[in-house]
């Protein structure tokens, strides 16, 4: 029975290969009078894959860009994909020509086609889809942004201080949680559900990243069937827990409106306003709030990790972070109309995402016709990739690029200095938002939770770095404190220790136990559940591969975060601790704080047909 399976995969992956080498082949014909793009040769078929490490892939790309030019192409399992290193040719190209260039590449391991399934806004083509729900989001955030964001940012500050004090070295979770938090109440107007949001978020994650997904790098996998792919079992089980916890979000969000009690939200704007989006559906309205709930819960939490990371090696501009912050805010905690007032702070939250930008390969774009650009052939059918990490490292825009150095945006004989600084420095309009027609539609709110959130941090705490010790923190003494589910966070070890239970196993349980996938420990390889987990997230990759740089000790995944580490993170005096807490506790009286909710029963679901998968 093995022999005429591992056949009829060889015979798949040859029949497959052949394709993608005739397909490239036709594909790279050049126009007469134009040049072939530079870039490494690479290998028959498999193209330059194994030149590219796993971890920090991004710098090989740059590196590459040193070598070939600003813009290059190199040749990854078939596909041809195009690498720009220089702001410039990035306008050029995507904003400029923006009708050739706005398309996005087909995700292979997503079961419906991203392009054109209207579930995942910025993973879709330009199509009808694409417009009415752009038009949906500009609506909301602005709704959003003229409202203050509702206060959110500002409320869930005070529980994620008061997560800090209790346990610090679980500042990972803590950090994570406000911004999931935040972001749900602004989706669907309650917290309680941040937990599940940030698990849908990093399974969609692996679901969309080259170095997650299974079906990403072996694309063939996604056309057998689910018994004979685990990967597309998978995949498939993600998706319909993820469509269905959407459309019960949706539910809840519809029953209070009846009841009368909706707090503002996303959900509602959509609700009350049905028939004016023009949406398909309101499963189409659910995708629509949902993807931007997914869009927010990790990904403006990297750049909060990423100031930890800045303060614990760059500790000299934390004393002027906090001058900044006293003299303005003086015994509270920084709110939203202290903006103006805290350019330092803009300053450390813009240099945060230049030094290391959250997705530092970029958005990419894909063309949908041939194009020349300075005498070269760019083959239709290119991926293009903005490279955030090159391009925010152009020498002549920042000076040094390699260091952290806020002052760059705050000191006039800077490159990167603008006026009034009651507005510069700013991250709205920066590069790591995109280009031209494919620019992220939630700047402002990103905007305004890192000002909030990292404001508040350096209000609290003292941060610096612990001696001899940067591994990863050790999963607490199991307890439950301030509503915080332990299993909730990539930064609990706890999270990934369970193992399928084989008592009601469903088919794919019991397939997927035989296989490796995504996230999977080899059946050999587990622990017993007492024991500690024996593999660490997916998205940290090989943590026994540690960078010479400690800075650089990043995730693998599309969102590059820094791998959890210890520092020291003590409170700034004991008033500031008292007067947190006191206000947080007022707003538990008040009922401002919920726990987190379980959706899928024990475990969460994790032995059941719909739940968390392993991630």
């Amino acid at each position: 029975m093995a022999l005429p399976t591992f056949l009829l995969v060889a015979v798949v992956l040859g029949a497959y290969a052949l394709y993608k080498y005739l397909d490239t082949s036709r594909r790279h014909r050049i126009p007469k009078g134009l040049k072939p793009l530079p870039g490494p040769k690479g290998y028959p078929i498999i193209g330059s894959v194994p030149d590219v490490p796993e971890k920090n892939g991004f710098i090989k790309f740059a590196d590459w860009g040193k070598e070939y030019g600003p813009i290059y192409q190199c040749n990854l399992a078939g596909h041809n994909h195009v690498w720009i290193s220089s702001d410039q040719i990035a306008k050029d190209l995507l904003a400029k020509k923006a009708a050739i260039y706005s398309d996005r590449p087909h995700i292979p391991a997503l079961l419906d086609d991203n392009r054109t399934s209207a579930q995942y806004l910025p993973l879709l083509s330009r199509n009808d889809g694409h417009t009415r729900q752009r038009k949906f989001a500009n609506i909301i955030m602005r709704e959003s942004e003229k409202d203050m964001f509702h206060r959110y940012p500002e409320l869930e500050a005070k529980r994620m201080l008061v997560e800090l004090l209790d346990e610090p070295d679980r500042y990972n979770h803590a950090l994570e949680s406000f911004i999931s938090r935040v972001t749900c109440r602004l989706a669907w107007g309650h917290s309680e559900a941040s937990d599940e949001l940030k698990q849908r978020a990093r399974e969609l994650l692996i679901g969309v990243s080259p170095t997650g997904a299974l079906g990403n790098k072996l694309p063939f996998l996604m056309a057998l069937p689910d018994w004979l792919s685990p990967a597309k079992a998978w995949e498939r089980r993600r998706a319909t827990t993820e469509r269905t916890w959407f459309q019960s979000m949706q539910a809840q969000v519809q029953k209070d409106i009846e009841d009368k009690t909706a707090p503002p939200s996303w959900m509602k704007i959509f609700l009350d306003g049905r028939s004016k989006w023009g949406f398909e559906s309101d499963l189409e309205g659910a995708y629509a709030v949902g993807m931007h709930g997914i869009a927010g819960a990790l990904t403006i939490a990297a750049p909060m990790q990423t100031f930890c990371l800045a303060m614990t090696h760059y500790p000299q501009f934390l004393p002027m972070l906090h001058e900044e912050l006293d003299r303005v805010c003086g015994d509270r905690p920084p709110v939203s109309e202290d903006r103006p007032s805290l350019p330092f702070l803009r300053a450390i939250i813009r240099e945060c995402i230049r030094w290391r930008p959250p997705v530092p390969t970029g958005i990419p774009h894909y063309l949908i016709q041939d194009d020349e650009y300075n005498g070269y052939h760019i083959p239709k059918g290119s991926t293009m990739h903005p490279l955030e990490w090159a391009i925010s490292r152009d020498p002549e825009t920042f000076p040094d690029p390699e260091a952290f150095n806020p002052l760059r945006w705050v000191k006039p004989e800077y490159p990167t200095y603008q006026e009034p600084l009651s507005q510069f420095p700013t991250i709205i309009n920066s590069t790591q938002f995109g280009y031209g027609r494919r620019t992220c539609q939630g700047q402002t709110v990103t905007d305004e939770d890192l000002l909030i959130g990292i404001g508040s941090i350096a209000w609290m705490f003292n941060i610096s770095q612990r001696t001899g010790d940067t591994s990863i923190a050790a999963a607490p003494e199991k307890g439950h404190k301030l509503g915080m589910n332990e299993k909730a966070s990539i930064s609990n070890e706890e999270l990934n220790a369970g193992v399928v239970s084989t008592d009601d196993a469903t088919m794919e349980d019991k397939i997927l136990s035989k296989f490796t996938y995504p996230g999977s420990a080899p059946a050999d390889k587990l622990e017993p559940k007492p024991a500690a987990p024996a593999y660490k997230p997916l998205e940290w990759g090989d943590i026994s591969q540690k960078p010479a740089d400690p800075t650089l000790d990043f995730s693998i995944l599309l969102i590059a975060k820094p791998i959890p580490f210890k520092f020291d993170l003590t409170p700034r005096d004991s008033k500031r601790a008292t007067q947190i807490r006191s206000l947080f506790n007022e707003g538990c009286e008040r009922g401002d704080y919920t726990d987190s909710r379980e959706y899928w029963g024990p475990n969460q679901g994790r032995d059941k047909r719909l739940g968390w998968s392993k991630v």
